[in-house]
C-alpha cells in the first residue's frame, strides 16, 4: 500500500539534516532486566500493529511533486541493537549516538530500538524519524513496545489510521484566505524577531546532548495546588522556560527582548487523540516581550491567554504552518526553495521548543519480572540557531523533563546549569 506524505512529513524531510537530524527521544527504564528475544518479538508485534511504523520512503525522481510512503508488510531491517551499559555515562553515550544519527527512511522500518541492560534497571531507546512520525506517535509506538513485552492486550481504534493524513483542512491550507491568512501571521512574526539563547561552552560537534530532569510533580507547588486558576501544568511549563531564557541570557549579558518558544497543537481526531502513529501536529508561537517578563504572575498570564485564544481555535502557527503549505511544482523546486528559506526566515523562528505531552493514562508495565517503568523519557529534536527542545512527560507523581540541545549551544555543564534555572523558575511560580 502506498499513501502520499501528509504537509508535515514533507516539511520535516525538507528540513532534516545529517549533522542534527530530526529523530524523536522516547524511552522507558524497567526496574529489572529485559529479555532480548522477548524485546525483539515485542518490537516486531508493535510494528504490525501501527502501519506508519513499517513505512519506508518511496523512490522518487526530482520531476514528482511530491513523496510517497510505501506500508510494508514487515520490517526490512532488524530495528533492534543491545548494548551493555555498566554505567550512567555509557547509558548517555548510548542516547547520544541513538538521536545524533539519521534515520534512513528508504527501508522499512523508519526508527532505531536499543535495548541498554543496565545494573540499575535496563532502558529501552525508541528513536523514530520525525518524517514519519510526531511525539505523541512515538510514544504510542513505545507504549505498544511495552505491552507487547508484558504480555498485555494493547487495543487500536477500529479506524483505518491511513484514512486522515491529510492535514490541510485542519491547518486552514484550503484555498486562498487561509494562506493569505498564514502570510499575513509570518509577515508580522518576521517583523519581530525571536531573541536567541546566550552559548555556554559550546563546541561544533553533529548530534545532541541530553541532561534529564525528575521532578515530585506533586512536591513542585507550580504545577499542583498553587497553581493559578485556569493555568494549566502546560501553561507553567512554558512561562517557566519564558523566565529561565530570559535570566540565562541576562546573566550572560546577551540580548532578550521578545522570546518565543514553539509549542505543538494536536490534530488528532478526538477518537484517536492519543492513537495513531505519524504527523499530526501543528506548531504555534507563544511569545512574551520583556514587559511580561517583570513579575512570574505577568508571565503565566501572558503565555495563559495565548494558550487559551489556541484552544478556543485561535490563529493557527505562523512559520511552521506556512512552510507546511504545499509547494507548488516539482520537487527539484522544492529543494531548491527550502535551501533559500533559512536565509530568508530565519528572524521568525523561535528562541526555543516546548513540547508536553502530558500525563500518561496508564504506567507502562513491563509485567510482573521487570515491573512498571521507572522513568519514561521525551523529546522532540531542535536545529540551529534554535538549539534547545524541551520536552515533557508525567507518569504517576513524576515529571520527567529532558533538555535536548545542540553543541553548538551548550557543553554538558551549560546545560545542567541552565535546567537548574528552569527548575528554579518553575519554584517562583509558585511564590
Amino acid at each position: 500500500m502506498r499513501v502520499a506524505f501528509n504537509v508535515i512529513d514533507e516539511t520535516i524531510w525538507f528540513i532534516d539534516r545529517p549533522h542534527e537530524p530530526w529523530t524523536v527521544q522516547a524511552e522507558a527504564r524497567a526496574a529489572g532486566r529485559l529479555d532480548d528475544e522477548r524485546l525483539r518479538l515485542a518490537v516486531r508485534s508493535a510494528l504490525a500493529r501501527h502501519p506508519m511504523a513499517r513505512a519506508r520512503q518511496a523512490p522518487w525522481r526530482f520531476w514528482q511533486t511530491g513523496f510517497t510512503w510505501e506500508i510494508t508488510e514487515d520490517a526490512q531491517v532488524d530495528a533492534l541493537s543491545i548494548i551493555d551499559c555498566p554505567d550512567d555515562a555509557a547509558l548517555a553515550r548510548v542516547r547520544s549516538d541513538l538521536y545524533g544519527r539519521p534515520v534512513p527512511l528508504m527501508t522499512s522500518p523508519p526508527l532505531r530500538v536499543r535495548l541498554t541492560h543496565h545494573p540499575a534497571g535496563d532502558a529501552i531507546l525508541l528513536g523514530v524519524n520525525h518524517a514519519a512520525s510526531d511525539g505523541l506517535g512515538t510514544m504510542r509506538l513505545l507504549a505498544s513496545i511495552v505491552r507487547a513485552y508484558a504480555g498485555a492486550p494493547d487495543p487500536v481504534p477500529d479506524l483505518d489510521p491511513l484514512a486522515v493524513r491529510d492535514l490541510r483542512a485542519p491547518l486552514a491550507l484550503d484555498g486562498l484566505p487561509g494562506r493569505i491568512r498564514h502570510a499575513a501571521a509570518l509577515l508580522t512574526e518576521l517583523q519581530r524577531p525571536k531573541a536567541r539563547i546566550a552559548p555556554e561552552r559550546a563546541g561544533d560537534g553533529p548530534g545532541f546532548g541530553f541532561h534529564l530532569v525528575r521532578l515530585d510533580a506533586g512536591d513542585t507547588p507550580a504545577l499542583g495546588a498553587r497553581r493559578p486558576p485556569g493555568a494549566t501544568v502546560n501553561d507553567v511549563l512554558l512561562a517557566a522556560l519564558h523566565l529561565a531564557i530570559a535570566e540565562w541570557n541576562a546573566a550572560h549579558g546577551a540580548p532578550c527582548e521578545r522570546i518565543g518558544v514553539m509549542m505543538p497543537v494536536n490534530l488528532r481526531p478526538p477518537e484517536r487523540r492519543n492513537e495513531v502513529v505519524g504527523n499530526f501536529s501543528s506548531f504555534v508561537s507563544v511569545a512574551t516581550d520583556r514587559e511580561d517578563r517583570g513579575r512570574p504572575a505577568a508571565t503565566l498570564a501572558a503565555v495563559t491567554a495565548q494558550s487559551r485564544r489556541v484552544k478556543a481555535g485561535g490563529p493557527p502557527g505562523a512559520l511552521v504552518d506556512v512552510l507546511a503549505t504545499p509547494l507548488p511544482g516539482p520537487l527539484l523546486l522544492k529543494e531548491v526553495t527550502w535551501g533559500l528559506l533559512p536565509f530568508v526566515l530565519e528572524r521568525g523562528l523561535d528562541t526555543a521548543v516546548l513540547s508536553n505531552l502530558g500525563r500518561l493514562d496508564e504506567p507502562l508495565s513491563f509485567g510482573a519480572d521487570a515491573g512498571d517503568a521507572a522513568e519514561v523519557w521525551f523529546s522532540p529534536p531542535a536545529r540551529m540557531p534554535v538549539g534547545l527542545a524541551l520536552g515533557a512527560v508525567t507518569i504517576g507523581r513524576w515529571l520527567h523533563l529532558s533538555f535536548r540541545y545542540r553543541h553548538p549551544l551548550f557543553g554538558p555543564g551549560a546545560a545542567a546549569r541552565f535546567a537548574t534555572r528552569y527548575v528554579e523558575a518553575l519554584d517562583r511560580l509558585a511564590a
